[in-house]
């Protein structure tokens, strides 16, 4: 019941739209009718008119017949001329196609069902196509069933792409299983990369997507820039028809409709193979040959061809494609990617590329009027083609520079790290730092130099750090920060009256000195360091909790305790326990804890 719900609710969408285009195309024929004919046509042939170019937009061609009388009055020979007009013009078309993709998108919000929706528009805009068939009967040349089923179609098609990526984008259940029914078949094909099949392939949708955006893009821009350049032509070509307002407006109308045409010309001279406004003219980059031409403006804004420069207007697209290519082959997923999976991507989105122009191609040629002008418009497969191999050349060519310059730098940083001489050794603050244990052998030699053996037990863990940062290129700000936080304002007047202490200043600034190559640069817990450099102060200037644990220890020294290697190890283990005491507990009830420093007996 919801898929028939959703099917009905559709075909009255879509019949709205078919509605609405046959308005956009009747207002500027019944004020010629009205305002230009007086009222003196018969009704059933404006009605005729109205829906023939309507069902023009959508790729149905019509048949004219120009009697003897109307040919002499065009300034054509006195006979009777019959030909066939299928150049669509497209800006009506684009109307019908936005709108059933926004269809399309927003059926697919309602799941699986939404298909129904597709299929609903379809139905739904092919009853109405079949009776504009109906009323245009006499221009048509083809049977009423075939001229409504095509305008259904390039409604069902733009409303069915846009639903498939919706549910490709969302996860539908049914995508998910056909995406794994894929899969499997090329697991059994014996193919390893089934598993990355999603990815890759939106990838390569994306990039596609990209591509297509951007040659349309240039080739907008190449339009716009003709029109600009020939601005005179087309003004005298205006100025030619001798046209009254309302003419004008309908001429303006008419051309406006056809721009998307023009564009996609344009791209295909752009591209290289050019256009042909009649059998046996051709407009490229490299020549222009030309016969007589409709007395239309926009055709004043033909280029002349650049002759030996030509090659200029195709190296544009590779041009575009290689920066695409570039961004593409910075993305994230693609820096991880093996080579000859990134490349795959270009490769589909150059073929994908190519059949849209083929697509886009067809549709924007066809039959303008008798004789010669019955072939107009770029030749599909040529521009395809053209178009395939210099959007891959270029996107094939981003991607290579963009990893081959990754790759350069890959190497080239192991090998300055290696060469950087280990002379600023800068305790860093947690930028970008990767934590690596060293020897307790390294740690014990260093600290011993110091004389921080002084007080063994009041050492937990020394944690060292390793910043992979080369020293030349540390700036001042990087440089300052490099040190050591003591905490707060009282613990650096301490350090500042106590600085006469050698083994306080060595154990801070000169632990991180390591004499292993692989470590440029380490940082030593200052808490630590600063319970080593206690050890050595003068009694009388040490905290109350600190003398008692010195004691404590001196009492334990003078009965002949020694400290055995072991034991040194141990203090100095990574994963050594903190060992509580009750002076650390006392100096915290009397607030005598200080950020950035650790008392003896592991309490902050």
């Amino acid at each position: 019941m919801r898929s028939l719900v959703t099917a009905v609710i559709a075909a009255i969408e879509a019949a709205a739209v078919a509605i609405a285009g046959l308005a956009v195309v009747a207002v500027p024929g019944v004020l010629l009718w009205v305002v230009t004919f007086g009222l003196s046509a018969e009704p059933a042939s404006v009605t005729s008119a109205v829906t023939g170019v309507w069902l023009l937009a959508h790729f149905v061609p019509l048949h004219f017949a120009v009697p003897a009388e109307a040919a002499l009055a065009l300034g054509l020979a006195p006979e009777a001329l019959q030909f066939t007009l299928s150049i669509a013009p497209l800006g009506i078309t684009l109307v019908t196609v936005l709108l059933a993709l926004r269809s399309g998108w927003r059926f697919a919000a309602r799941g699986g069902v939404g298909a129904f929706g597709a299929l609903g528009g379809a139905a739904g805009f092919g009853g109405i196509a079949f009776a504009a068939a109906a009323l245009a009967a006499p221009m048509l040349t083809w049977p009423h069933a075939l001229a409504a089923a095509v305008p259904a179609a390039v409604f069902g098609t733009s409303s069915l792409t846009a639903f498939v990526v919706r549910a490709a984008i969302d996860g539908h259940d049914w995508w998910h299983a056909l995406v794994r029914q894929a899969q499997r078949g090329l697991e059994a094909l014996g193919w390893s990369g089934a598993a990355s099949l999603p990815a890759r392939g939106a990838e390569a949708l994306r990039l596609a997507a990209a591509s297509i955006a951007l040659v349309i893009g240039l080739a907008a821009v190449a339009f716009s820039i003709a029109v600009i350049t020939s601005y005179a032509d087309v003004t005298a070509l205006t100025q030619s028809l001798q046209l009254d307002p309302l003419g004008s407006f309908t001429v303006f109308i008419s051309q406006l409709a056809l721009v998307p045409t023009a564009i996609i010309w344009s791209l295909s001279w752009l591209a290289g193979p050019g256009f042909a406004i009649g059998v046996g003219s051709s407009t490229t980059p490299f020549e222009t040959l030309l016969g007589p031409l409709p007395a239309l403006p926009i055709f004043g804004a033909i280029p002349s061809s650049w002759g030996a420069f030509g090659g200029v207007a195709p190296a544009i697209i590779v041009l575009a494609a290689i920066v695409l290519g570039v961004r593409f082959a910075r993305r994230p997923a693609q820096r991880r990617s093996r080579l000859t999976v990134v490349l795959a991507a270009p490769v589909i989105a150059s073929v994908c590329t190519g059949l849209v122009a083929v697509g886009l191609a067809s549709a924007a040629g066809g039959a303008m009027g008798p004789d010669r002008l019955a072939e107009n418009g770029p030749h599909p497969w040529a521009l395809g083609g053209f178009l395939a191999l210099e959007v891959g050349a270029g996107l094939l060519l981003g991607v290579l520079a963009s990893r081959m310059g990754v790759q350069q730098v890959r190497s080239a940083i192991p090998e300055r790290l290696t060469d950087a001489t280990p002379a600023l050794a800068g305790l860093t603050l947690g930028r970008r730092r990767r934590t690596e244990p060293v020897e307790a052998d390294a740690v014990s030699a260093r600290l011993a130099a110091a004389g921080a053996f002084d007080a063994p037990d009041a050492f937990e863990t020394v944690e060292l750090e390793r910043s992979p940062v080369d020293e030349d290129h540390l700036d001042d700000e990087y440089r300052d920060d490099a040190s050591v936080d003591t905490g707060n304002d009282e613990t650096a007047a301490f350090e500042t009256e106590h600085s006469e202490n050698a083994a306080f200043e060595t154990a801070e600034f000169e632990t991180a000195q390591f004499e292993r190559a692989d470590f440029e640069t380490a940082q030593i817990d200052a808490d630590d360091l600063e319970t080593a450099s206690s050890a050595s102060m003068p009694s009388e200037t040490r905290p109350e909790s600190e003398q008692t644990s010195r004691d404590a220890h001196a009492d334990r020294s003078s009965a002949g305790q020694e400290l055995s290697e072991a034991d040194l190890l141990r203090a100095y283990a990574w994963d050594a326990a903190p060992e509580t005491t009750d002076a650390s507990s006392d100096a915290e009830d009397r607030g005598e804890k200080r950020s950035g420093w650790r008392w003896p007996g592991g309490g902050h």
